[in-house]
């Protein structure tokens, strides 16, 4: 059985989707309507902004949706996952990726929710922590 799981906020790297937008013509169209989306290019913070850059949830979720699901469809044909799943912000990337939802329309929905978190960030700082490694005793 074949799936794909799609991460959620935090899978972020400076450089994310340069290799896919270099050597897939597929990528680089997507890539060019995202820039249109957003308002922004988004590509020039991907492939040339550093992981500062990348930490702006307005800039994050977008990113990693956007490298999640153009992987996903420059793999195509040659992995057909049986399903698809994602966590948290990597659900939108399964929605699209199983056809359930448009690439455009996954792109504004993503946009509109880091848009929204971005805000409640800047009105009421906080921070997330994760705790690992503990042994499960």
């Amino acid at each position: 059985m074949k799936a794909y799981v799609f991460p959620g906020q935090g899978a972020q790297f400076p450089g994310m989707g340069l290799d896919l937008y270099e050597n897939s013509p597929a990528a680089q169209d997507l890539f060019e309507i995202a820039n249109d989306i957003l308002g922004f290019h988004i590509t020039d913070i991907m492939f040339e902004g550093t992981a500062d850059d990348l930490k702006q949830t307005k800039v994050t979720q977008p990113a990693i949706f956007l490298h999640s699901v153009i992987l996903a469809k420059v793999l195509g044909d040659n992995f057909k996952p049986d399903m698809v799943a994602g966590h948290s912000l990597g659900e939108f990337s399964a929605l699209v990726a199983n056809g359930a939802l448009q690439f455009e329309d996954g792109l504004k929905l993503v946009a509109a929710r880091a848009d929204a978190m971005q805000k409640a960030c800047e009105m009421i700082p906080g921070t997330m922590a994760a705790v690992l490694g503990l042994d499960d005793d």
